[in-house]
């Protein structure tokens, strides 16, 4: 891959998302001037004063826990891997991230990262910093179900044991000495004493009696005398958690950890996150508590839900972080939502973002400050400024391949797995029309004709996983078909049309690209290549036809007899999206290999690249106005670049 001398980094304008499903995945700062969640295999830090970011890249895969330090100096991230290989536990500076933060260095990490720890397998199910931050707990997932003591200044390990006979789920350090720790799992709960000196870890389990619960989270209260316990059918459990110090074989067990009380009510879908707290209002120990349907509630010490205490979220609930004044605290749920809830129970919604892998992006004709997104189950219309989500269309149950929409901006039109093409309005969010069995499988690809819907009959024209494409005329009273064509033999991934809409080009994964007479519905010309294609686009001149897929490179055809003009190297993964700016000079690309890269058109080679994404990079586009670019990925993330200047 060429890669220009001068080559930059594309600045990074903005970022949308938040992995909502990792527990304990939002977090503020102790000094509460910073939050830090995490997306994907990526942690961002943003500064709630002035909304600058920092970005801390070194996980291989996504991120399944993170804690923060007590003085705010560290950061401890693990990581969930798809196979059972080494899990890494990252230990990040956090002085040096909000410096990175503040100074706009948004995508540079360098110097942050201070130990990569190696001991887990398949996954990082938790971790914790003890009281002094002297010392790091790490559990492993399923595969691998150790508990590990860390030194942190040197990332040392001193000592380790398995969890349990069952798997564990959650530990946490008491909050007045660094020698005892809590955690639990399927059916256990145990108290750990830790003798650094020995090495040695020491383990006694808490009596439950007849109850078998899963725990699914711990929080411990501020006198280190009990240890409440979210559970998977909803209720909150109260141990007394002292304990006997390491005693040889022959002396007795005089205090053993016990169950001591559990709450009366269940909370939907198991209580998925605890935080205990002192009441500022009476002093008290109460226990926040959010639940798998969306319920945060305050509970006394008698583990009832105080009045009007109590509010619902979209999402369960997986992280509970407290403000630094303490006069609120943020959540964050499995939809990807954030909020931020006051202590009086009034609930905000601070950003919103895609849950499941993002499709497609488009921008209306003419406008940068809108653009809209696809996903699974929903399209959603964003303000490119202020970066917040506008109007959300949902239809569930089913996922959105493709979008597109007219020139005029009247109409938005998508592509579904039920064969279906649906048209919204942009305004309301209501269905406008429906095209049924548009193909006999899912829609794959769609592209609207540049004519004027305000002078009915206007086209839209689509492909499908049955390698058809299909041409629609599009009234005020119905939807027609008016071609059909099939010559691909496998789903058709893209399509562009002309600006004059006298021909269209398709991209299939049957490696073949067939540009179209739209007018006679017969092929001009086909040009083949051993790869699955995967976007296709016109030059603005239309002299020449870009193309890239599987095979990692990007080619450039002759429009006219469809012959290949150029073949460059576009990354060292598959190419999955192209765009080209209006006048020709420049395009970006998308890879699996998660960069986003701006090209010369001409001389082909690489002039600025974006690192940001952690998953795959579904689409890519320009804003109308060539100020921005906008990308999105299979980790829900939606990244806003500024251009290079020199473009």
């Amino acid at each position: 891959m060429a890669v220009a001398e001068d080559a930059q980094n594309l600045e990074i304008e903005g970022v949308i998302g938040f992995s909502g499903n990792v527990p304990n995945g939002l977090n503020y700062t102790p000094c509460g001037n910073y939050v830090l969640f995490a997306l994907g295999s990526i942690v961002v830090v943003k500064n709630t004063q002035t909304n600058d970011k920092a970005f801390l890249e070194g996980h291989s895969s996504d991120i399944s826990t993170m804690a923060v330090s007590h003085d705010g100096t560290r950061l401890a991230t693990g990581q969930r891997n798809k196979n059972v290989t080494r899990a890494d536990v990252l230990v990040w500076d956090l002085e040096v991230a909000k410096k990175n933060c503040d100074d706009h260095h948004g995508t540079n990490s360098g110097g942050a990262l201070v130990h990569r720890l190696h001991q887990h397998l398949g996954a990082v199910q938790d971790l914790d910093f003890s009281c002094d931050d002297k010392y790091l707990c790490t559990l492993g997932g399923v595969d691998d179900n150790a508990l590990v003591i860390w030194e942190v200044e040197t990332g040392t390990a001193i000592c380790g044991s398995p969890a349990f006979d069952d798997s564990g789920l959650s530990v946490r350090w008491l909050n007045n000495r660094n020698d005892r720790l809590v955690s639990g799992g399927n059916y256990h709960l145990r108290v750990w004493q830790v003798d650094v000196s020995a090495p040695k870890l020491h383990a006694k389990t808490a009596k439950m009696g007849t109850m078998r619960r899963v725990i699914q989270c711990i929080t411990i209260d501020h006198d280190d005398e009990y240890a409440y316990c979210g559970s998977k059918t909803g209720e909150l459990l109260r141990f007394k958690i002292d304990r006997d110090p390491i005693q040889s074989f022959n002396d007795p067990d005089r205090i053993i950890p016990t169950l001591k009380a559990y709450s009366k009510e269940r909370f939907g879908m198991g209580i998925k996150s605890c935080k205990c707290i002192v009441n500022r209002a009476t002093g008290e120990e109460n226990i926040i508590v959010g639940a798998g349907d969306g319920t945060v509630a305050l509970l006394n010490q008698d583990l009832r839900v105080i009045r009007d205490c109590r509010a619902q979220l979209m999402g369960s609930v997986t992280s509970i972080s407290m403000s630094g004044n303490g006069e609120g605290f943020l959540a964050g749920t499995t939809q990807s939502n954030r909020y931020y809830v006051t202590m009086n129970w009034d609930v905000e919604l601070r950003a919103t973002g895609h849950s499941s892998p993002v499709n497609d992006v488009c921008f209306p004709s003419g406008c940068s400050d809108l653009f809209i997104t696809c996903s699974s189950s929903d399209i959603r219309i964003w303000n490119a400024q202020l970066r917040q989500e506008l109007l959300r269309i949902q239809v569930p149950n089913l996922v959105c391949n493709c979008i597109g929409i007219t020139p005029n901006g009247g109409t938005i039109v998508s592509g579904w797995t039920d064969g279906k093409i649906r048209a919204f309005y942009p305004e309301s969010g209501r269905l406008k029309f429906v095209i049924t069995d548009a193909h006999a499988e899912s829609v794959t690809s769609l592209a609207v004709c540049n004519d004027d819907e305000g002078r009915p009959p206007w086209r839209i024209v689509s492909g499908g996983d049955d390698g058809r494409v299909r041409v629609w005329n599009i009234t005020s009273s119905h939807q027609a078909l008016k071609h059909s064509m099939k010559e691909h033999r496998a789903a058709v991934l893209c399509i562009r049309v002309a600006r004059d809409n006298s021909q269209c080009v398709s991209a299939s994964a049957d490696g073949s690209c067939i540009v179209w007479d739209l007018q006679r519905s017969v092929r001009i010309l086909a040009f083949f290549e051993p790869t699955v294609f995967q976007a296709v686009l016109y030059h603005p001149d239309e002299s020449q036809i870009l193309t890239c897929g599987s095979n990692h490179k990007i080619s450039y055809w002759d429009a006219y007899d469809g012959q290949a003009i150029r073949v460059i190297d576009g990354s060292e993964d598959e190419m999955t999206s192209l765009d080209v700016d209006s006048e020709g000079v420049s395009f970006v690309s998308g890879d699996a290999g998660k960069l986003v890269k701006m090209w010369h058109y001409d001389d082909g080679i690489s002039t600025a690249i974006g690192t940001g994404h952690s998953g795959r990079v579904a689409s890519v586009k320009f804003s109308p106005d060539m100020k921005q670019i906008v990308s999105v990925g299979s980790e829900g993330a939606i990244f806003i670049w500024n251009m290079p200047e020199q473009h």
